[in-house]
């Protein structure tokens, strides 16, 4: 959520050709996308606190969460990258920094791969993988 704010307002006031760069659909439909995938990641995450909460079985749900609360952080932040172009390599931005933080989820503490093979073996009934 840190990296779709700052490249909202990065989008907001950076003005080229005499209007904000968020005013081109190429940028604004990649900064509405990520509040999207991360409002709905959001949702997955609140159900399997909820599970948790209640002390009910939620290892489905914990892994779904886990996976889409990784994707979504991570495109957020690659968003916010792509919005402040190669200002957005410079530390003063902040969002190289929250790239590499995003990045991190994906494979800890346990990788994607781990949470899929979960799936299949534990929701879908498919044999182990591995």
């Amino acid at each position: 959520e840190a990296a779709l704010r700052r490249g909202t307002q990065y989008a907001k006031d950076r003005v080229v050709f005499g209007r904000p760069i968020g005013a081109n659909q190429g940028l604004s439909f990649q900064l509405a996308e990520a509040k999207i995938r991360l409002e709905a990641a959001d949702a997955v995450l609140q159900k399997a606190t909820w599970l948790v909460d209640r002390q009910e079985p939620c290892g489905a749900e914990a892994n779904y969460a886990k996976s889409l609360c990784a994707e979504a952080g991570y495109y957020a932040a690659d968003v916010a990258l792509q919005v402040h172009g190669g200002m957005g390599y410079s530390k003063e931005f902040h969002v190289e920094r929250y790239l590499r933080e995003a990045r991190l989820m994906r494979i800890a503490p346990i990788s994607q791969e781990m949470v899929l093979n979960y799936v299949a073996e534990h929701v879908l009934g498919l044999p182990r993988s591995y």
